[in-house]
């Protein structure tokens, strides 16, 4: 998988990076291959998702993808935690964008996998079920505890899900304000990434996708 420049590398080794990261991200670290990166993410403690990114195991840990936006603050968070660990955490060398996808490429892969990639603007704000992240496997509930696992496990089972995710295609270039409205301008949801004219649109209620949605004015085509 090649990535855009906009995504860089952190790398977590040692004799425990694999316990460390148990706890922390959402997926199964002992189902990870070595063939190639695998979506996960990270939440806080009410359930939030902090970022998203790609991991691939190496022969002495993990290497982590993840946009070069979030890298500080998901540095920061990883780093509460691993001093009670046997692992580092270190940059990893920017030695694979030879062959990156663009921007525009990159955002139609990640509409044929379903997956938002959460950016800066979106960090902390959604949950795993908002993005849809149960559908396609970016979280493991067969594993142990993660952080924010207890939240998340709540809305699996008992929760009742009235938000949609779904795909536009004709947003603009240049987008003033994220949020969507309906045609008596109530606000209804936002998009949540674009590139181009792709990007991935949130609904509070998914009853609120049949109407006519806007976005600064625009009726957005919704997929």
């Amino acid at each position: 998988m090649n990535f855009s420049q906009k995504h860089t590398y952190l790398i977590v080794e040692g004799p425990q990076a694999g316990e460390f990261l148990q706890g922390q991200i959402t997926i199964d670290v002992e189902k990870i291959l070595d063939k190639d990166f695998k979506p996960a993410c990270i939440c806080n403690n009410k359930g939030r998702v902090i970022a998203t990114f790609w991991i691939k195991k190496l022969k002495n840990g993990f290497k982590i993808a993840i946009l070069e936006e979030l890298y500080i603050s998901f540095e920061e968070h990883m780093k509460k935690y691993i001093p009670f660990f046997d692992a580092q955490l270190k940059k990893g060398e920017q030695d694979s964008f030879k062959n990156e996808l663009d921007s525009t490429e990159w955002m139609k892969f990640l509409i044929n996998k379903g997956i938002v990639e959460v950016n800066k603007h979106t960090s902390s704000k959604f949950t795993p079920h908002e993005l849809n992240y149960q559908n396609n496997e970016l979280i493991d509930f067969s594993k142990g505890c993660f952080n924010g696992q207890e939240v998340i496990a709540r809305m699996e089972y008992r929760g009742k899900l009235k938000f949609a995710l779904k795909i536009a295609d004709n947003l603009q270039d240049k987008v003033k304000e994220y949020s969507i409205y309906n045609k008596e301008g109530k606000k209804i949801g936002e998009v949540l990434s674009k590139e181009g004219k792709y990007g991935f649109v949130f609904f509070k209620n998914k009853d609120d996708q049949a109407e006519s949605i806007f976005l600064d004015g625009q009726i957005l085509n919704i997929l």
